[in-house]
């Protein structure tokens, strides 16, 4: 297995070889190939039930309409009643988790997060590479790169906007994340970017800003093989 330095290191890499997910073939940095396992363009309204790929979290509602997954609060009945608990997965934010999702991988995404003037607890916007592993949390005054809880990495807030669409490609394997959005691309390398954990199936976690939505438009998984030879 290729061997990635301690440092976090950023480039600006070139631009995708395609930014439509339904469209010309992606090319990947990381890997020598990727093989397609899941894709999804929400072609059929209603209420979003597909427990083998998706879990709906904290009782939040999430629905289709005109190809756009959205995804919103808990009914207010649910958030009075795990507030009375003290329990903070009250649903004030929309969550959703995609698995399961290959240790080495590729995910390709539309993806749009709206805030509200509602801050609530103010815990961003989320994008977590495994439960609480490596999290990419997005506000209106910039971002950070978590890992495991132990390291944490700034971005500039003009890296991810809110309120806004998104086109994202992440690649993921054992050491490395290399993440583009809107053809801007960031690679970060550190040895606690792992998804070898105790969770018996991997996932992706996405989750609102407190009060606000999060919006996907299409999602293409790949699994990703064989670390690429040479590159930059």
């Amino acid at each position: 297995m290729t061997s990635y330095p301690a440092a976090i290191v950023l480039f600006f890499a070139s631009t995708q070889a395609c930014l439509n997910a339904f469209g010309a073939e992606y090319v990947p940095k990381l890997f020598d190939q990727i093989n397609l396992i899941y894709e999804d363009n929400f072609d059929i309204d209603g209420k979003h039930q597909k427990p083998t790929q998706w879990v709906i979290r904290q009782n939040t509602n999430w629905s289709v309409k005109d190809g756009i997954l959205t995804g919103g609060l808990a009914d207010v009945a649910y958030q009075k009643m795990m507030q009375a608990k003290n329990d903070g997965h009250d649903g004030t934010r929309a969550v959703i988790f995609l698995k399961p999702v290959p240790t080495a991988f590729v995910i390709q995404l539309r993806v749009r997060y709206n805030e509200t003037e509602k801050r609530g607890r103010d815990r961003g916007s989320l994008l977590d590479l495994g439960h609480h592993v490596n999290s990419f949390i997005f506000r209106k005054d910039g971002g950070v790169l978590t890992l495991q809880k132990k390291k944490r990495v700034v971005i500039p807030k003009s890296f991810f906007p809110l309120n806004q669409w998104n086109e994202v490609t992440i690649e993921f394997t054992e050491g490395a994340i290399l993440i583009t959005v809107n053809e801007r691309s960031r690679l970060f390398e550190d040895p606690l970017i792992t998804l070898k954990t105790a969770q018996e199936a991997q996932q992706i976690d996405f989750k609102g800003q407190d009060f606000g939505s999060v919006q996907l438009d299409w999602v293409k998984l790949y699994e990703g093989m064989g670390p690429r030879t040479g590159r930059q």
